[in-house]
C-alpha cells in the first residue's frame, strides 16, 4: 500500500515501536523498505525521525546503496525543530508497522496467522495437487503448510529471516530467501505460483516489476494466483479473475487483537492461467 495509506491504517501495535527499532531490521528489509516508490517513508522523514540517534541512522544508511544512504545521513544533520521530529517519528513507525511487526514480532503475526485462517474452499481449489509449486512471501507457513502434503515439489519464498525460522517447521517445504522482484526460480519453472496476502500495485512490494516476476516463474499453461492481495480491482486490471469465497470465522487472542486490530480471513482468489 502507500505509505501515506499505511501511516493512517496502522494498527494499535505500532505504539509499541520507536524510531530506533528501525535499525534493528535486517539489511533485506530496509533495502526493501526505503527503495524509492509510493509506499517509502520519505528519506527526509526517517532522517528527522532519528535526527537525535545517530548510531541508527549510520545503522540505516549502511544497509541502502551509497547514494542513498549518503543522502540519508546529509539529511540528519539539519537541525529538526523537536516537534517535527516527533511527528516524523510518529509517522515513520506507522509507516513502517508491518515491516517491524514481522522482524520484530514475529511470533505475534505467526498468531495472527493461525487464527486468520484461509477459506477451506480457496485452498481446495488451488490447482497444488502433484504440481510444482512456488510460494513467495510465505510468511510463517499459514498458505505453506496446506500446500506442502499436496505438492510434488514446494519452493517457498521469504524475505524476512525471523519469519524464514518460523517457516523451517513446515516439513516437506524448500525455504530460501527472495523477494517478489527477484526470485530465486528459473523461468517456467513452476505449475502454480501463489502468494498470500502480500502483493499489490505500489512498488517496490508490489507493481508491474513484481507480476512480471511472478508470471515469469510460472509454466505456460500454469497458474498464478493471489489470495487476498491489496487492491483486487487492479489485479483485474491486468488480467485476473477473482473468485470470492465465505469468509471464515476468526477469533484472535486478546493480546494478538490488541496488536493487530480485528481479523480479516483470507478469502478472495486473483488467478490468471498463462497462455500456452
Amino acid at each position: 500500500m502507500r505509505y501515506e495509506e499505511a501511516v493512517a491504517t496502522a494498527p494499535a501495535g505500532s505504539e509499541r515501536f520507536q524510531p530506533a527499532d528501525l535499525a534493528r531490521l535486517g539489511r533485506v528489509s530496509l533495502r526493501l523498505l526505503l527503495t524509492p516508490g509510493p509506499s517509502a517513508p520519505p528519506l527526509e522523514e526517517v532522517a528527522a525521525a532519528l535526527s537525535d540517534d545517530r548510531r541508527a541512522l549510520l545503522a540505516i544508511a549502511s544497509a541502502l546503496p551509497p547514494a542513498r544512504g549518503e543522502r540519508l545521513m546529509r539529511l540528519g544533520q539539519r537541525r529538526w525543530p523537536v516537534a517535527e521530529r516527533e511527528a516524523a517519528g510518529r509517522r515513520v513507525v506507522r509507516g513502517s508497522f508491518w515491516y517491524l511487526a514481522y522482524e520484530l514480532a514475529p511470533e505475534l503475526w505467526d498468531r495472527l496467522a493461525r487464527a486468520e485462517r484461509i477459506a477451506p474452499q480457496l485452498l481446495a481449489d488451488l490447482p497444488a495437487d502433484g504440481s510444482r509449486v512456488l510460494e513467495v512471501a510465505a510468511g510463517s507457513g499459514r498458505l505453506t503448510e496446506d500446500l506442502a502434503p499436496r505438492a510434488a515439489c514446494l519452493v517457498a519464498v521469504e524475505p524476512c529471516r525471523p519469519l524464514r525460522e518460523l517457516l523451517r517447521r513446515v516439513a516437506g517445504a524448500a525455504i530460501v530467501a527472495g523477494t517478489g522482484a527477484h526470485l530465486p526460480v528459473g523461468s517456467a519453472w513452476a505449475d502454480l505460483v501463489v502468494s498470500c496476502a502480500a502483493f499489490g500495485p505500489h512498488p517496490p512490494l508490489g507493481g508491474g516489476a513484481v507480476v512480471a516476476e511472478l508470471e515469469r516463474c510460472c509454466r505456460p499453461g500454469g497458474t498464478v494466483a493471489l489470495v487476498s492481495p491489496e487492491e483486487p480491482e487492479w489485479w483485474q486490471e491486468h488480467g485476473y479473475a477473482l473468485q470470492v469465497y465465505p469468509e471464515p470465522a476468526a477469533r484472535l487472542d486478546p493480546d494478538v487483537e490488541a496488536f493487530f486490530g480485528p481479523p480479516h480471513p483470507p478469502h478472495r482468489l486473483l488467478y490468471k492461467l498463462l497462455a500456452t
